[in-house]
Order: C-alpha cells, then sequence, then structure tokens
C-alpha cells in the first residue's frame, strides 16, 4: 500500500468514529444517518459479519455469498474493520463491493 492510501485510510477511519461518536451523542447528520443504517443492514446479512468485525480470516464470494477459509478465484477477504465505524465513514467501501460510494461527488 502507498502512502497516499495508508493516509487515506487513516482519515476514513477518524471520520468514521468521529461519525459514530456524533452519533452516540444525537448530533449526526440524519440523512448520512439514513445511509449509515443501510450500510449496517447490509453487513448485518453478510456471512462475514463476526460481532462488530468483518472477519479477515474467511473469504466471500460476493455472488454466491459462499465463505471460505482461504484465498480462492472471484473470493473477496474480509477486511477486519469494526463495521459500527467503517459504516460510517462517508468514504469507505465494503471489499465485497455491497455498498460504498453513496457520497461521491456526481
Amino acid at each position: 500500500m502507498n502512502i497516499k492510501n495508508l493516509f487515506s485510510k487513516r482519515n476514513e477511519i477518524i471520520e468514521g468514529h468521529f461519525n459514530e461518536l456524533r452519533s452516540k451523542l444525537g448530533a449526526a447528520n440524519q440523512n448520512e444517518e439514513a445511509i449509515f443504517s443501510l450500510r449496517e443492514e447490509i453487513c448485518n446479512a453478510c456471512p462475514l459479519k463476526n460481532g462488530n468485525n468483518c472477519n479477515a480470516m474467511k473469504w466471500l464470494n460476493p455472488e454466491t455469498l459462499e465463505v471460505a477459509d482461504g484465498p480462492k478465484d472471484g473470493f473477496i477477504r474480509g477486511c477486519g474493520c469494526r463495521l459500527s465505524a467503517k459504516q460510517r465513514s462517508r468514504f469507505s467501501l465494503c471489499p465485497a463491493g455491497f455498498w460504498g460510494g453513496e457520497f461521491d461527488q456526481k
């Protein structure tokens, strides 16, 4: 991972935690919260969800939802992220492509 990507990921993590805190304090942007809620529903239905994390020890075929213990063609590895924060980062993406890009400038 290059340095630009590393800093981008750091900023996504910080923003996600900040938005999570704003939500807990009742100061969240309600339009954003509606999208974050949809992301949470998607993650809750994902077989890679393990508690509040995306299981980085498993691989998922996004088309069939088949789960594997090791890499396979067409499978995506779980990101390992703490989901309650990642879902609230406007510019984060689900590695399997289930959500993300909702806040991109058109």
